[in-house]
Formats: structure tokens, C-alpha cells, sequence
């Protein structure tokens, strides 16, 4: 019965066949199948891999094709911090990255008021300004400050890039990156122990772009440092016979020092004056760049002879808004008569511009 069986069946028409695609199709089916839960539990591993496997799970998923095969890329970024990603390889389709750097003062060239006045920092790895062209950012404020950082840091950018094949991003892209590089950036806030509130991804924002001509879009901070350092020497601050010269004020606000150099007018005369003030870390390297000045305060008379320009500083100690800090203020004018008298003055007027509070006068050096 089976060979008759098995002879009707090589005989038929079409049942051979229809049987042989049948079981063709089943086993495209199964390797289909098996491929496609290989690559489902490889992009899993993959996106438990990157980032420490903080990355949302469905947010990662609604970035990056399904269909192509995930890799990461997890490691230290710039100066210690996170550089990791998630995505497809070889140009197939997006690719996810999340970058995460200190906010930096890059390192002091000069304390002296004309450095501090100006550009007193040296020039800031490129680095530093990348999170300015990411696709979206978040800053973290950290109170204890990062480890291993010769200078405080107490924040930190945490960015995100999403590149995609064609033009086309998947849709909600922005809000499913937000959960992205918050979520990296909580993970470092709670590993450092920065406190303060959680990160959500309501704290991300698209990052500023850059300007046409190189700058980051923030137009108008230098007039605001200026106008922050120079606001003591106005009018209605620097008491009778002063004004202000119209010329312009070169002036600067940096963490640890700011300084103002601009000129007034006493009378029908001229006088060139610079202030500045130094504070936390910085003021040991003020003392140390004004030892020569510092030591000879109130010894030295005015200089004889005949001189085009005569120029003394007034110094002073006292607790202001940044805690105790070092002052200085400089006049510059052709008539030395008087001329210590009014840096003294100009002197008291700064210190209360800046509420200045325990106030000790070291007295005036000539230049």
C-alpha cells in the first residue's frame, strides 16, 4: 500500500511539486525567522551595551530601523566623560550618538587687569564648542564639582546627534532624542553625586547654532561682560567733577576676576582709569603677579622730574558679593597733584558699587 502509495504520488501532476515549494517556503520561513530573532536578540544586546545601558529601550527603537543589525560604541569621551552610541553599521541606516564633556574655563594666560580686561584665557580645545552643533543638549549643573579636573567643574553638557539615510528622520525624532540624552545625562548626575533635581527629557533642548560668522549665536555677552565690569564708572556713581569720557570701555567678567579699563573726566582734565578685582583661586596668582606693587603700597612719594603721564593704584581688601577678594584702581593723568587722592576716591566708590563689606584700605603705589 505504501509503494502504491508513494507511485501515485511521483505520478500525480502537480503534488510533487506543490510539495517540494511547500516545503521550500517553510524553510525560507524558518531561516527568515531564525535570522530575524538573531538580529532582534543581537540589537538588544547592543542597546544593553551602549551608554551603560541606561538608553531608553522604546525611545532607541523608534530612532534606529529595526531591520538592520545594531552595534555600539561605548568608551570615555573628551576629558573623561561619556562618548557612546548606538546604531546601524556600514551606512545602512541611523546611527544614534550621545556625547557628554565638562563646561570648562579654559586655563589663564594673564590676572593682570589689562589680561583680565581683555582675553585673558588661552585658546579652548575644539571640543569645548561641539555641543553648539549637536541636535540637542542639556546642561547639568554638579554642586561638589567632577573629579580629576585641575580647576572646579561643577556642570556639564551632556548632547545628542541622530544621522539618518536620506532626508527622511523617523517621525517624533526630537522628543524620543530628548529621553535619549536625558537619560545619559541623569545616569551621570546620580554617578557623580551632583545632586539637585533629576534630568527629564523636558531639560533637553535643541542645541544653538552657530552663527554665519563663527560665533555660537549668543550675541552680545562681550557688551554684557563689559557693561558688568565697567558699571561702577558712570556718572551718578563717581561723585562731583567725574564723568565718563565717551570713550570706549574694554571690560570683562570671568569666574575668579573681572577688570574695566576706560576714562573719565575730573574738572577739564583727563584721566585714564583701569579697576579690577580677583577672588577665590585666582587671588593667590593676583597677589603673587602684584607682589613688586603690593609691597611697595605706601612707601613710595611721587616720582620727580618731568613726565608726559603720571599713574598710581589704590589697594584694598574686602569681603564682596564672591567672599574676600583683592581691589585695585588705577588713575592715569598728566597733573600728579591730587593724583592719589582721587584713586583713593575712585577706590571707595568701586568698592561700593560692589556692596563691598569689611573693607581694609592697604593704601596707593606709585607707577
Amino acid at each position: 500500500m505504501d509503494g502504491t502509495a508513494w507511485a501515485r504520488f511521483r505520478r500525480h501532476r502537480w503534488l510533487p511539486g506543490a510539495v517540494l515549494v511547500l516545503l521550500a517556503v517553510t524553510v525560507a520561513a524558518g531561516f527568515v525567522l531564525v535570522r530575524a530573532e538573531r538580529r532582534e536578540s543581537g540589537n538588544t544586546g547592543a542597546l544593553e551595551r551602549a551608554c551603560g545601558g541606561v538608553l531608553p529601550r522604546d525611545a532607541v527603537r523608534a530612532l534606529l530601523p529595526e531591520d538592520g543589525s545594531w552595534s555600539e560604541r561605548s568608551g570615555p569621551g573628551p576629558r573623561g566623560l561619556v562618548a557612546c552610541g548606538v546604531g546601524v553599521s556600514g551606512g545602512e541606516g541611523g546611527w544614534l550618538q550621545l556625547t557628554a564633556v565638562p563646561v570648562l574655563a579654559p586655563p589663564l594666560v594673564s590676572v593682570r587687569v589689562e589680561g583680565v580686561a581683555g582675553d585673558p584665557f588661552a585658546r579652548a580645545p575644539r571640543w569645548v564648542a561641539d555641543h553648539r552643533w549637536a541636535d540637542a543638549t542639556a546642561t547639568v549643573g554638579c554642586a561638589g564639582g567632577l573629579p580629576g579636573y585641575p580647576r572646579p567643574v561643577t556642570s556639564f553638557h551632556v548632547y545628542g546627534d541622530l544621522s539618518t539615510v536620506g532626508d527622511a528622520a523617523p517621525t517624533g525624532w526630537a522628543g524620543h532624542l530628548a529621553e535619549a540624552v536625558a537619560a545619559v545625562a541623569e545616569d551621570l548626575r546620580t554617578a557623580h553625586g551632583c545632586g539637585g533635581p533629576a534630568v527629564r527629557p523636558a531639560d533637553v533642548r535643541p542645541a544653538p547654532r552657530a552663527a554665519p560668522d563663527g560665533t555660537d549665536g549668543a550675541a552680545g555677552q562681550d557688551g554684557k561682560a563689559v557693561r558688568a565690569a565697567c558699571d561702577w564708572f558712570r556718572a551718578a556713581r563717581l561723585g562731583p567733577g567725574w564723568g565718563p569720557t565717551g570713550d570706549a570701555s574694554r571690560g570683562a567678567e570671568h569666574p575668579g576676576a573681572r577688570a574695566c579699563v576706560t576714562g573719565g573726566l575730573n574738572g577739564e582734565r583727563t584721566a585714564a582709569v583701569t579697576s579690577a578685582s580677583w577672588w577665590g583661586e585666582l587671588l593667590p596668582e593676583a597677589r603673587t603677579e602684584y607682589g613688586r606693587e603690593l609691597a611697595l603700597v605706601g612707601r613710595g612719594t611721587a616720582p620727580g622730574g618731568r613726565r608726559s603721564a603720571h599713574t598710581v593704584a589704590a589697594w584694598a581688601e574686602a569681603r564682596c558679593g564672591d567672599g574676600p577678594a583683592l581691589h585695585r584702581v588705577s588713575v592715569t593723568a598728566a597733573e600728579k597733584d591730587g593724583l592719589a587722592d582721587r584713586a583713593e576716591a575712585l577706590l571707595g566708590r568701586y568698592l561700593e558699587a560692589a556692596h563691598c563689606r569689611d573693607v581694609t584700605r592697604l593704601g596707593t603705589v606709585w607707577k
